[in-house]
């Protein structure tokens, strides 16, 4: 069934009583021209936090398709346990586009923007990522959109309280702790991944001190985005999820 976003359904209220939705011309078209969708067929809408809908199609138009919307049912396969990703932007946008479309599709919850010592790009505008993620969270048919928080300097960031384990993937430690031996089954988890010239040691022993602990994520150096990417398999491995 195919799957639609609407953020601002409330589940308590479309359970006493259906409502209809007029989609704009964007998704009107990609119902009634592209997917060819007819009066009376069913398709499936997430609210992004947790909740899908059923939806009927009304009446499909390449311009205005109406539908009606009834039936929440929070996500049964909606994991308890979170995964947090802090990440420093690569130079290159487009890498950091796709890992943001790759890691929605594997189960990220939160993805925060790290302004490194070593950053080559200290600006990034959320607008595109949250577009991609809406995409990739359609495609993959997950029911939770992951949150993606703007830049910020990774010395406020470690001084925030995180609940969960927390990790930071530093190239140059010489510890020979691998990440899925660290995480704790059901926990939630806050991971920090470097910009490609790595975390200052500064940076390390700031993280270290407000009780992240270093690890590692193979044998083989991977690209920032990439080891973004490992360690939300690892988690969802861990877990179950």
């Amino acid at each position: 069934m195919h799957q639609f976003y609407l953020p601002h359904l409330v589940a308590d209220q479309v359970a006493q009583k259906p409502v209809e939705y007029t989609f704009d011309e964007q998704e009107s078209k990609h119902i009634a021209k592209v997917l060819r969708l007819q009066k009376g067929d069913l398709i499936r809408i997430t609210d992004g936090e947790g909740f899908l809908y059923e939806a009927t199609v009304v009446e499909p138009h390449i311009k205005e398709t109406l539908v009606r919307i009834a039936n929440p049912v929070a996500d049964p396969n909606l994991p308890a346990c979170q995964l947090h990703v802090a990440i420093a932007p690569t130079k290159n946008p487009d890498r950091m586009e796709w890992f943001v479309e790759k890691a929605t599709e594997a189960g990220v919850d939160q993805i925060t923007l790290l302004l490194c010592e070593h950053s080559e790009r200290p600006r990034l505008k959320t607008d595109r990522l949250e577009r991609i993620a809406i995409a990739a969270l359609k495609q993959s048919k997950r029911s939770r959109l992951p949150r993606i928080n703007p830049m910020v300097q990774f010395d406020r960031f470690v001084d925030t309280p995180t609940a969960g384990d927390k990790f930071i993937a530093w190239c140059e430690s010489s510890s020979r702790a691998f990440l899925p031996h660290q995480l704790t089954p059901g926990n939630h988890a806050t991971l920090l991944i470097g910009p490609e010239g790595d975390f200052s040691i500064r940076e390390v022993e700031m993280a270290q001190k407000s009780g992240y602990i270093p690890t590692g994520l193979g044998n083989y150096t991977l690209r920032t985005e990439t080891a973004g990417l490992a360690a939300c398999f690892i988690f969802n491995h861990v877990n179950h999820r």
